[in-house]
């Protein structure tokens, strides 16, 4: 196990968080809100303590707050404006280039379709197909009449086709039965969706 100090971590980029949050918030598609970002967040966290991989966690971390950002904006492409958002934020605050390109190359390249080109863009991706096991997402898909079809397709390769870490293919070996226990007791209280 890695020995990450995320409180500090956070606290380093507390503006950038903070202003990520602000824009996630804004965002009614309830498969990729604010419950999703913090699933991403917590994803990222455990993966972080758990892969034997060298990898900036400051950039795992901002990167998992800003991923979905672009999504305020458009849904097809947003992975490229979120970057393009980050940077900017990023210059504004007068954070160094090398790590603000390091963010957004992690960032660019996390849909389903797409190869990351760095070792913290696959612990991003991992991170957010994680997140489609989400209980708050479900919930919150479930409680708004959401269209969970494009989730459903997705989860039988998700385990075996889409993650990269081994790590990633435990958590999902623990937190599917998490996800069937939740629908299961969803549909059994009498919600039928």
């Amino acid at each position: 196990m890695n020995n990450i100090d995320f409180i500090k971590i956070e606290k380093n980029h507390s503006k950038l968080i903070e202003t990520a949050k602000k824009h996630m918030k804004s965002i009614t598609d309830f498969e990729h809100n604010i419950n999703h970002m913090n699933d991403v967040v917590l994803y990222t966290k455990e993966l972080l303590n758990s892969i034997k991989l060298e990898v900036n966690a400051d950039i795992c971390l901002i990167s998992a707050y800003w991923h979905d950002v672009g999504r305020i904006k458009v849904d097809e492409g947003h992975e490229k404006l979120s970057a393009e958002m980050l940077k900017e934020e990023m210059k504004k605050l007068e954070y160094d280039d090398e790590l603000i390109n390091k963010c957004y190359k992690a960032i660019e390249n996390h849909k389903w379709n797409m190869k990351p080109q760095t070792a913290e863009g696959i612990v991003l991706k991992d991170a957010d197909k994680l997140a489609w096991l989400g209980v708050g997402r479900w919930i919150d898909c479930l409680n708004n009449n959401q269209n969970l079809d494009s989730i459903i397709s997705l989860l039988p390769k998700l385990r075996d086709e889409i993650l990269y870490f081994n790590e990633s293919k435990k958590i999902y070996d623990r937190d599917i039965i998490k996800l069937i226990k939740l629908l299961y007791n969803y549909k059994s209280s009498g919600n039928k969706h």
